[in-house]
């Protein structure tokens, strides 16, 4: 990147980052994940060729990839505490857990064996080892986009390869069938 982009990009990024974080906290109400949301989005503009990847406003590009990440967290997080809610009232009425984790894991690591080497070890690096795809790239001597096909590829099969007991899991937790 060159120096003139990368003085451009800190100008966008001094300009922006305060209203869009105000922004983010509107749906978040938390200053520190605000500021997280902000930063991811500007870590993943930094990490692509960010001029050539905005074709409408830098403005309104940024507003709705915080807009869009800031949703997605408050997904995941939703999706998070139903599936805890869900586990401490069944281990609760059952009295012990009924192997959903242990058989979740177990088709977990079928499918993980399905992979090639590499693509299962930067998978299970990034969600086991929480590192992040730059650590995991200078780990294993990678480029950052072999890092990101191998992600790509392995939560592809995943969603695939586990399509059908994740279904019936989601209808387990959902409707308590």
């Amino acid at each position: 990147m060159s120096l003139q982009t990368e003085k451009k990009f800190e100008e966008i990024f001094r300009m922006h980052f305060r209203e869009l974080h105000g922004y983010a906290y509107r749906f978040l109400e938390d200053t520190d994940v605000a500021e997280e949301v902000v930063q991811q989005v500007f870590l993943k503009l930094w990490e692509r060729d960010w001029e050539k990847l905005i074709h409408t406003s830098v403005r309104a590009y940024l507003y709705r990839a915080v807009y869009n990440e800031s949703l997605n967290l408050l997904k995941r997080n939703r999706l998070k505490k139903q599936y805890e809610t869900y586990q401490s009232q069944h281990v609760a009425a059952e009295g012990y857990n009924d192997g959903s984790d242990t058989e979740l894991k177990k088709q977990l690591h079928a499918a993980l064996s399905h992979l090639p080497e590499k693509c299962r070890t930067v998978f299970e690096m990034s969600r086991f080892q929480e590192l992040k795809n730059q650590e995991i790239a200078n780990e294993l001597n990678l480029s950052l986009k072999t890092v990101e096909g191998h992600m790509t590829k392995a939560l592809r099969h995943l969603r695939i390869y586990l399509v059908d007991y994740l279904t019936v899991l989601v209808l387990t937790l959902m409707f308590g069938l």
